[in-house]
């Protein structure tokens, strides 16, 4: 699954298109997502890299991205365990062709290929191709519990998160989108998804907006699999080093009757490089029970020394709903190195 910061498409008023090729974020990154990722991001630029634009010959752009992620456990004051596990390894290439974009990205999960034509002076777009439905905020963890949360299953429930597991095939794909302003909307058909031989439709709406000093999004994403149906909004506002975003999603289907997961995360960019990051997730498989939710909540730091290197630690503690006793503590760290 190609993975995103929607924080950066907030703090600069846009949506993901500004620095993807992807509308709806994550993957290669365009020429402006490039310079943004040199010259905004780091707490540092050498020389040698102020020229780099990822141009490998005339009409062909290269991009990759590299994520590592470990996972230390204690319960109580107990060592636990500890996981070293790969999240992401793609290479990314783009030509275009005119009104034409020719996208590819080989992963080490599952690979991306598709044709995007834009359409009415490049406003809108037709993607045709392999990919994944966009749904909701796609953020650079899939651990969250409105992606894929607790795969495993740690604290015993059915599910430990919305079904957007990393592991997820790609699919046919077909979408039409288009930006008329500050709004971006998008409809979309896929070819079974989640769910073998089961066609799927799903959509998306954003809002951007600045007024004086503040950025401000909002939206919201559906996607109907059969008996499944996921329905989500989420939003955000912005101002100077400051930033909140959050996303609430529900599911008919997806365990018993009806689940709910949520995020919510506070930022603050304590000088260029650095960013401190306050988080509290939810999710409950089944509103019907009242000992089955989930509430995780974190604090972390973003450290971004070079361009196109990303460096996260994060302290998060785990408590289930009618229990007064924490599920231990997880000290969590990724490296992300992209170009």
């Amino acid at each position: 699954m190609l993975l995103a910061i929607p924080r950066y498409a907030l703090e600069n008023g846009s949506s993901c298109i500004l620095c993807h090729v992807n509308p709806s974020g994550g993957g290669q990154r365009n020429d402006y997502g490039i310079v943004y990722g040199m010259d905004d991001l780091p707490s540092k630029l050498p020389n040698q890299n102020s020229s780099y634009s990822g141009i490998v010959f005339s009409h062909i752009q290269v991009g990759g991205d590299g994520r590592i992620q470990s996972v230390f456990k204690t319960e109580g004051n107990v060592p636990e365990d500890l996981s070293v596990f790969p999240m992401q390894a793609n290479i990314h290439l783009k030509t275009d062709i005119r009104k034409l974009t020719i996208g590819a990205t080989l992963a080490t999960l599952q690979s991306d290929l598709g044709l995007q034509i834009r359409i009415n002076q490049n406003n809108g777009y037709l993607m045709v191709g392999m990919a994944k439905p966009s749904f909701g905020l796609k953020l650079d963890d899939h651990t969250a519990f409105t992606r894929g949360g607790n795969i495993r299953l740690v604290q015993g429930s059915h599910r430990e998160g919305m079904p957007f597991v990393p592991t997820l095939e790609n699919t046919e794909i077909v979408e039409l989108g288009y930006y008329m302003g500050d709004t971006y909307f998008s409809l979309g058909y896929t070819n079974g998804f989640m769910m073998e031989a089961t066609e799927s439709i799903h959509g998306r709406f954003e809002y951007y907006r600045s007024i004086h000093e503040f950025n401000t999004m909002s939206g919201g994403s559906f996607l109907v699999e059969g008996d499944l149906t996921l329905i989500g909004i989420f939003g955000g506002i912005s101002r100077g080093p400051f930033s909140w975003m959050g996303e609430v999603d529900m599911a008919e289907n997806l365990v018993i009757d009806r689940t709910i997961a949520s995020y919510s995360e506070i930022a603050w960019q304590v000088k260029k490089g650095f960013t401190v990051l306050g988080r509290i997730d939810f999710f409950d498989e089944s509103v019907k029970y009242t000992e089955d939710a989930i509430r995780r909540t974190t604090f972390g730091l973003n450290y971004v020394p070079l361009p196109f290197v990303d460096i996260k630690f994060q302290i998060r503690s785990t408590q289930l709903s009618g229990r007064d006793s924490l599920k231990g503590i997880e000290l969590l760290s990724q490296l992300h190195i992209w170009f």
